[in-house]
C-alpha cells in the first residue's frame, strides 16, 4: 500500500469572518466559522477551539517561501503551527494569504504576524467581512492508501477518494449536490483535491468522522453514478 507525502491544491467553501482581537493593530485577518460546513455530526464539540486563520497579505508569496518563513519561524516561536499558501475569492475579490492551522487559540495570532513581518511580510488593512469565500490551498499532504481506490490522512480524519475525471469548482459542486440528493446518508463535507506525486491523482475529499470503508465506497460510487449523469 503506498504513503504519500507530497504536495497538491484543495479547493473548498467556507463562511470566515474578521477577526479583530489579538492581532496587529488594522491588519486584516480571517477565521473559518465551521471547518466542515457539509457534516453535522454529534460529535461535533459546541465549545469547539478556533481551527483556521487566514493572514491577508498585500501580495502573493510562493507556496515555497511560505514553507520556508514558517520553518525558520518554528525556530523562534513556543508554539507549533503549521501554514501554507490560500488564495481567497471573496464577491469576486481575490485575497492572497497565508492559512494558518493547530494555533488552538486567539493569542498567538499578533506574535505570529510579527514573525512573518520579521521575514518583510507585509499584511493588508483589514476589513469587516462575514461572508462565503472560495479557498484554494497549496499544501503538503500526508496521506496513505487503505484500497486501490481509497486513502485516508495519516494525522487526521480526513479521506480521500480517487475519481476518474479532472472537475472544476464548478462540476464539483455540481457532483456533490447529485451525490447528496442521491445517498440516505447525506451528512459528509466534500472538498475537492489534486496531488502531485509520480502520478496525478484527483480526489475528493470526505469528512465523516469514522467513516468505515464501505461509507467511503458507497460515496465514491455516488460519485461515478454522479459523474455519468452529469458529464
Amino acid at each position: 500500500m503506498k504513503t504519500l507525502e507530497t504536495f497538491g491544491s484543495l479547493t473548498k467553501e467556507e463562511i470566515l469572518k474578521t477577526v479583530d482581537f489579538h492581532i496587529v493593530p488594522n491588519t486584516f485577518v480571517l477565521e473559518n466559522l465551521e471547518p466542515y460546513p457539509g457534516y453535522h455530526g454529534k460529535d461535533m464539540p459546541e465549545d469547539k477551539k478556533p481551527d483556521t486563520f487566514f493572514l491577508i497579505t498585500q501580495e502573493g508569496y510562493t507556496p515555497e517561501a511560505i514553507f520556508r518563513m514558517a520553518h525558520n519561524i518554528r525556530h523562534m516561536v513556543s508554539y507549533t503551527f503549521d501554514a501554507c499558501y490560500a488564495r481567497l475569492t471573496i464577491e469576486n475579490e481575490v485575497y492572497n494569504s497565508i492559512r494558518i492551522k493547530e494555533l488552538n487559540s486567539y493569542e498567538p495570532i499578533e506574535e505570529l504576524q510579527r514573525s512573518f513581518i520579521h521575514f518583510d511580510v507585509r499584511f493588508q488593512k483589514t476589513k469587516n467581512i462575514e461572508t462565503t469565500a472560495l479557498i484554494e490551498l497549496k499544501k503538503i499532504f500526508y496521506i496513505e492508501q487503505i484500497n486501490e481506490q481509497i486513502f485516508k490522512d495519516i494525522y487526521g480524519v480526513l479521506f480521500y477518494i480517487k475519481i476518474p475525471i479532472e472537475p472544476d469548482i464548478k462540476l464539483f459542486k455540481e457532483l456533490t449536490r447529485w451525490v447528496k440528493n442521491n445517498l440516505d446518508n447525506r451528512n459528509f463535507d466534500a472538498a475537492l483535491v489534486v496531488v502531485y506525486a509520480k502520478e496525478v491523482y484527483d480526489f475528493i475529499r470526505i469528512y465523516d468522522k469514522n467513516a468505515p470503508t464501505a461509507r467511503l465506497e458507497e460515496i465514491r460510487q455516488k460519485y461515478l453514478q454522479a459523474i455519468k449523469a452529469i458529464c
